[in-house]
């Protein structure tokens, strides 16, 4: 009766026993330690984008001009006007 009852704790307490083991270094923070590593992006090279010199330099010319003679806006409201 005693040995049965000793059994009877043992496999009660077996089931509370963590399935892995939780030292610091083993298992703890591997999911955090996963999701990051699933958000990096690996390093490519970037084909060329962008204009050329001679457009870029046109294209900023033209907005400091904009600022030199600005273009006049009309005096009537944009909305509900016929």
């Amino acid at each position: 009766m005693i040995r049965s009852l000793i059994a009877l704790a043992l496999a009660t307490l077996a089931g509370c026993q963590a399935p892995y083991p939780t030292e610091h270094g083993r298992v703890y923070g591997d999911t955090v330690r996963a999701v990051l590593a699933s958000e990096v992006i690996p390093p490519q090279p970037h084909p060329e984008r962008g204009a050329d010199g001679a457009a870029a330099s046109a294209a900023y010319t033209n907005y400091q001009k904009s600022y030199v003679s600005p273009t006049p806006q009309d005096a009537r409201p944009a909305v509900g006007s016929k």
